[in-house]
């Protein structure tokens, strides 16, 4: 693999990673939105750790 290859999948790699520790985070605040009964900011996180699933789903494809 070239030296461009190397730094798309360093890339990739560090992309999923930002992408993983934004999943981790909004499940903690999901959690804390449930118990807060804000069902808004509930239904909403829910709406973005879907987006970053399916997101990740499409990079590791």
């Amino acid at each position: 693999m070239n030296k461009e290859g190397k730094n798309y999948v360093v890339g990739e790699i560090e992309l999923l990673s930002q992408l993983v520790n934004s999943l981790e985070e909004s499940a903690l605040k999901l959690e804390d939105f449930y118990e807060e009964e804000d069902y808004e900011k509930f239904n909403n996180t829910k709406k973005f750790i879907l987006q970053i699933q399916r997101k990740i789903d499409s990079m590791i494809k």
